[in-house]
């Protein structure tokens, strides 16, 4: 699990295989300890409109994690991947309050999309996130999620010990 609430940074990327390679020496050089637990992966992973998305996460259970999204063609990612080009789109929170941290957000004028309402991963249901528009954090998304936590095998699980309890 992250060390504290500012969970990781996630990029879009076209290529996942190659930005792990890349990734991969980045941190290596600049934060080894970001490559002691194996990256969290899942292809074929879906959310809304946007399907089989493949992504990677560098677990760095001592600051924020690198997540890589490598969207579909032809999905709402994969078409802002291609007019826009890799980059940054968004940074993740967590908070074992979900609904409630996004209508305290709403409630201070803060852009919370969906009406404040959380997705929940079919394969993963004790996952819960939303978001923060851009327009409230200035140019990038923020998710807003449950914490999580790698136990060495590759895969994410509900942590066991909360980063942020505030909500």
């Amino acid at each position: 699990m992250p060390s504290g609430p500012f969970a990781h940074v996630c990029l879009l990327v076209r290529d996942l295989d190659q930005a792990i390679a890349d990734w991969t020496t980045l941190l290596r050089v600049l934060d080894p300890d970001a490559l002691k637990e194996p990256v969290v992966r899942y292809d074929g992973f879906s959310s809304g409109a946007d399907q089989d998305m493949r992504w990677a996460t560098f677990v760095a259970n001592h600051s924020t994690e690198i997540q890589l999204i490598q969207p579909a063609p032809g999905t709402p990612l994969g078409d802002r991947l291609a007019a826009k080009g890799e980059h940054v789109h968004h940074l993740c929170f967590t908070t074992t309050d979900v609904p409630g941290s996004l209508a305290r957000l709403r409630a201070e004028g803060m852009q919370v999309l969906g009406d404040g309402t959380t997705n929940r991963d079919p394969d993963m249901t004790w996952q819960e996130w939303g978001w923060v528009g851009p327009k409230s954090a200035h140019g990038v998304l923020i998710e807003v999620a449950a914490p999580y936590e790698s136990r060495g095998d590759g895969r994410w699980y509900p942590a066991s010990t909360p980063a942020n309890t505030n909500g």
